[in-house]
């Protein structure tokens, strides 16, 4: 009997580390941004900053940051009514930041770029992926920007919902 109680007790943590929920488990609700030419989903308590006016619409923005209630996590998306360029709300500052990987490739008329840059004192890391379809001439950005793994692993499932959601929409 000893010897039983002892065995549960060495897997207990690792049952319990199994069945603890994320935080896109404990969401309590979803709520709606509309962007000039996109919807997207996103946690309720999260808050929202709407950033690059639209360049084809004259009302809304063709991009938004989406920052945790505890701020360790920030999503983003950047979906202009056709191609356009982010640069102003994604660029890496050299003097504060660094490249960890770049990753580039093109298929059917589209090029995909994967960035992950840090920051030099550790203090964040922020990912990247951009698609670029010259056929169609549109441009699909998607950001996630975290202090740890620990706040990653945290929100990546509502970050995944977050991506999922996306809603375009054209003339």
């Amino acid at each position: 009997m000893r010897n039983l109680i002892f065995q549960l007790l060495k897997i207990l943590p690792l049952t319990v580390a199994l069945m603890a929920p994320t935080y896109a488990d404990s969401i309590k609700g979803l709520s709606t941004y509309k962007g000039a030419w996109f919807d997207i989903q996103y946690p309720s308590n999260f808050k929202v900053r709407p950033s690059l006016k639209s360049s084809s619409s004259v009302s809304g923005y063709d991009s938004a940051f989406f920052t945790s209630p505890d701020g360790t996590v920030e999503f983003y998306v950047f979906s202009p009514q056709w191609n356009g360029d982010p640069i102003e709300d994604i660029a890496i500052d050299p003097e504060e930041e660094v490249y960890e990987t770049q990753k580039q490739e093109e298929k059917n008329g589209k090029k995909v770029c994967w960035v992950t840059i840090s920051a030099k004192d550790k203090a964040y890391t922020r990912s990247y992926m951009d698609v670029e379809d010259t056929t169609s001439n549109t441009r699909l950005v998607f950001g996630i920007k975290y202090h740890n793994q620990k706040a990653y692993d945290k929100y990546k499932p509502a970050y995944l919902k977050f991506k999922g959601s996306l809603k375009q929409y054209a003339d």
